[in-house]
């Protein structure tokens, strides 16, 4: 029996597990008490890897990702159509929920709805993909505004007209960043009618691969169909969604 894996899936597992290894260590000993295998075996799987330029040395002789898998993961990312990946998820919460689902992306500094799922009920919610969402009285703008580190968080505060769109909306900074804080603190942000009267919202905010806040999802329902008790006892199932589509797009929690 040949117990040579130099090839097969067994070689291709193996060689996949170094190569993760070295986003996080550099020299042999190291990789090798990270993935388990023999220092013989990462010495062999290293040389390969160096021979097609996935993997490359220093000046000290230690390992580090390569050119050519630094081009291939920039490729993959360039492709990567975040509402796409997302679709599974909201698909989920739509079910889970019965409410509308939204998500949202934050381009140039200003949110955009990519994506509206509706329940078979008898009403339509006014939204549509391609439309623009301001930070301060949506659901995901607040979400998405808590989950930014602070000096982000600030610079785009600095931007923002808080404008009155209901009677309910937050028209000082102090409120907003009021909300912001109790967002911070529970993971989701609510609007009560803040940006469309009649109309309740909950949200979380979504990462990419790297951690940075890319936007969010959120449930819409009616304020005659929906508490906010009702709403808040939902909040774990968006955040969950929200955590799913972060995951999916690379960012590990």
């Amino acid at each position: 029996m040949n117990n040579d894996d130099s090839e097969g899936p067994g070689a291709a597992r193996k060689t996949l597990r170094v190569l993760e290894a070295l986003t996080e260590h550099s020299r042999v000993s190291d990789l090798a008490n990270a993935t388990g295998l023999p220092k013989s075996t990462v010495h062999r799987l290293l040389r390969v890897l160096v021979e097609m330029g996935f993997v490359g040395t220093d000046e000290a002789g230690e390992y580090r990702i390569g050119s050519r898998a630094v081009r291939l993961a920039n490729r993959v990312i360039d492709r990567f159509d975040p509402t796409a990946q997302a679709e599974p998820a909201l698909s989920r919460l739509l079910h889970e929920t019965g409410c509308t689902v939204h998500f949202a992306l934050n381009s140039g500094g200003e949110l955009f709805y990519t994506r509206k799922k509706e329940p078979d009920k008898p009403y339509r919610m006014s939204s549509r993909v391609g439309m623009r969402l301001p930070w301060h009285s949506s659901a995901i703008g607040k979400a998405a505004l808590a989950a930014m580190p602070p000096g982000e968080l600030e610079g785009l505060l600095d931007t923002l007209a808080l404008e009155a769109r209901t009677p309910y909306s937050l028209t000082t900074r102090e409120k907003l960043v009021a909300r912001i804080e109790d967002a911070r603190h529970t993971g989701y942000a609510l609007d009560d009618g803040e940006n469309e009267d009649g109309v309740r919202c909950v949200g979380a905010a979504v990462r990419d691969h790297t951690g940075a806040v890319i936007g969010g999802i959120s449930i819409s329902t009616l304020t005659l169909e929906h508490s906010m008790d009702d709403l808040i006892a939902l909040a774990p199932t968006v955040m969950s969604a929200a955590n799913a589509v972060s995951t999916t797009l690379g960012h590990l929690a």
